[in-house]
């Protein structure tokens, strides 16, 4: 006779994460560490990723992150290819798929708002590369 196996449940809540700073002061905090990079290093192609890999190379046992460490050709290309797999129509430039994208949104969410607002209120509900919804 087999023994029944019990299961324990979760509940929601036991999938919400603990987080020691709430959402506001992670944004504060990140805006105020973006801004001093970008002060530091203004090169309009590099991510704040980027800006820190760069600066730091003074800690010399510092090991390189290659992700951080990308040519603008490659940032280009990557953008490139991730726009011909959203829209694939070879008869628009990039700058027009990326306008494309752009008058969805408006069409989405209407009147006159910053596109990160837009972007919140339609959310994300697409479906993950790790296989998560």
């Amino acid at each position: 006779m087999e023994k029944e196996c019990i299961v324990k449940k979760f509940s929601k809540e036991d999938y919400i994460p603990k987080f020691e700073e709430d959402f506001e002061e992670v944004c504060r905090h990140l805006q105020a560490h973006s801004q001093r990079l970008f002060e530091l290093l203004p090169d309009i192609s590099l991510s704040p990723d980027e800006r820190l890999e760069r600066l730091a190379r003074v800690i010399p046992t510092s090991i390189l992150k290659s992700a951080n460490h990308k040519t603008a050709r490659e940032k280009l290309n990557g953008l490139r290819h991730r726009l011909d797999e959203l829209i694939p129509d070879q008869n628009m430039s990039y700058y027009d798929k990326i306008e494309y994208l752009v008058n969805i949104a408006d069409e989405m969410v209407p009147g006159q708002m910053k596109m990160y607002e837009k972007l919140e209120k339609i959310g994300d509900k697409r479906w993950s590369d790790i296989g998560r919804s």
